[in-house]
């Protein structure tokens, strides 16, 4: 019996819908609904770390496998983060692949291009953390950070934040911020600073690669919201002094020494209890009122999967991507 699956490359995936924001938004929300009823199993990431012969971080590979009960979809990601690809190489510092699979026969349905699917999906993580988190009223947003992320994070936030008045956007390389300026649809403009974008701006969002924690409590407003989609940007007091905290997967979370809240927890700083799960945020609805929220999301699979999933059947009914063949026999079945 020969076996077929297929490929799709990242124009197929472009083609498929990949880049549309509404559509990711609600594939989040609804996988994270899925989450809070247990119809998804989904063990914790497997990372492995690789260093230069100095032994300074050459990058990253990931596994992050999911099942998704109620879709009757079963798949992986295979993560590689490496931020000098783009000086050494010419090469994204992230290039990631995804497999689908038939969880009844195990059969692989679809291998494809899954470096948009990370960037859009991460984008819709933070659109929905702020359709559930920003405080009452907020229609100013500051963006740090105009890479793909940022790009990402930029347009799903405008889609999940319909009444968003401005957009202040700062990149290290200002050319960056300026061409994300033109492609958002609201009033957007490219800064000096990330501390002239971040004053009395309701909602922060970061998405660089700095490992400095460079944004300060004194730059924030009182009632605002802070998305970390980066490595610890956020110095400690902001963490501590937020009255809402929320992660995506606590329990993966703890085993990721570099992040911060995982830093303040083993060091006896803050308290576990008072974090919560976007999980159960999205389940028991909006939080209402003002106050200093904090949301650190690290990236599920089952984010992945689900976009995928979708992408993959819009291929199908395109007729998109290219049918390979595994085998035409089985050799020892």
């Amino acid at each position: 019996m020969q076996l077929r699956m297929l490929y799709l490359k990242q124009e197929d995936v472009i083609k498929a819908g990949v880049l549309d924001f509404d559509a990711a938004l609600k594939d989040i929300e609804e996988v994270f609904r899925m989450m809070a009823k247990g119809e998804v199993v989904m063990p914790p990431k497997v990372a492995m770390d690789l260093y230069f012969p100095d032994g300074s971080p050459k990058g990253h590979l990931v596994a992050m496998p999911a099942y998704i009960k109620s879709l009757g979809i079963a798949g992986i990601k295979w993560a590689a983060g490496f931020f000098k690809n783009p000086e050494l190489y010419g090469l994204p510092h992230g290039m990631d692949i995804i497999v689908l699979s038939d969880p009844e026969s195990g059969r692989p349905l679809a291998i494809m291009d899954g470096t948009l699917i990370t960037a859009v999906r991460t984008g819709a993580v933070a659109g929905v953390g702020a359709k559930f988190l920003a405080p009452d009223g907020a229609s100013v947003a500051a963006l740090i950070g105009a890479g793909v992320v940022g790009r990402a994070a930029g347009l799903a936030l405008c889609s999940a934040m319909r009444g968003l008045s401005e957009v202040k956007i700062y990149d290290l390389k200002e050319e960056k911020a300026r061409r994300l300026v033109n492609e958002l649809p609201v009033d957007a403009r490219s800064v000096r600073s990330a501390e002239e974008a971040i004053r009395d701006s309701d909602i922060i969002i970061t998405a660089t690669t700095s490992h400095s924690q460079f944004v300060k409590l004194e730059w924030l407003k009182k009632d605002c919201l802070c998305i970390e989609l980066g490595k610890n940007e956020f110095e400690d007091s902001v963490i501590l002094n937020s009255g809402v905290l929320v992660v995506d997967y606590w329990e993966q979370i703890k085993a990721r020494s570099w992040v911060s809240l995982t830093r303040l927890w083993r060091d006896g700083l803050l308290n576990e209890s008072r974090i919560k799960s976007i999980i159960d945020v999205v389940e028991e609805g909006r939080v209402e009122g003002g106050g200093l929220r904090f949301f650190s999301p690290i990236g599920m699979a089952c984010e992945d999967l689900i976009v995928a999933y979708r992408i993959y059947r819009t291929a199908r009914e395109k007729g998109l991507g290219i049918e390979l063949s595994l085998w035409e026999e089985p050799y020892w079945a």
